[in-house]
């Protein structure tokens, strides 16, 4: 069994008001099963939704084989972690068993004006994002205000996603470590729900 009030114990003391706003467990299918606290039911209900939409579109585009079927037999293993950059928000999922994600909503700094939200998936053998390679940082080199202003803002949510995605694989192994000297295994549902 998940011992859901140490988790949120564990949620709890670590979160803050800026960088890691709220933790959760919860499965692919959207089963909430402990969060960092109390806070907005409706909002949590929205953003479990949108992780479990998400994690579910992208986890059967990655089950794609080479002649565009879908393959359905091994979906949990497709893919491991998925980030979603909001104008608000970035919500960060991994996968800590092949039926848990843990997901960590974190704080953005003002967004540039031109700021398209997006969603990045990661497979099992993918580069974890966003990559750290400063270089890769995007930014105008014309050295004008609103490039150097455009690029600064860039830098600092690429810093800021590098570090909540720092704090949740920590989190994530501290929590898979636990479950591996527990022996808890979540079950696995033998049916894949896409909605």
């Amino acid at each position: 069994m998940i011992n859901t009030k140490a988790l949120t114990e564990l949620f709890a003391q670590n979160i803050d008001e800026k960088l890691c706003k709220q933790w959760w467990l919860m499965t692919p299918n959207g089963t909430l099963l402990a969060q960092s606290g109390a806070g907005d039911a409706k909002l949590l209900r929205r953003q479990v939704a949108i992780v479990t939409l998400a994690w579910q579109e992208h986890d059967a585009s990655n089950a794609v084989d080479e002649e565009g079927r879908v393959t359905f037999g091994k979906l949990q293993d497709r893919l491991r972690a998925l980030t979603i950059e909001a104008e608000t928000n970035n919500i960060i999922a991994t996968r800590v068993q092949p039926q848990l994600l843990l997901v960590l909503e974190g704080g953005v700094p003002p967004r540039r004006s031109n700021f398209e939200p997006k969603t990045t998936s990661e497979g099992p053998d993918d580069e974890q994002y966003p990559v750290d390679d400063a270089d890769s940082v995007p930014g105008s080199r014309d050295g004008g205000p609103s490039s150097r202003a455009s690029s600064v803002v860039s830098v600092a949510s690429n810093m800021i996603l590098r570090l909540q995605r720092r704090k949740l694989e920590a989190m994530a192994n501290a929590i898979a470590d636990d479950f591996e000297q527990t022996g808890f295994q979540m079950p696995i549902d033998g049916t894949t729900k896409i909605f």
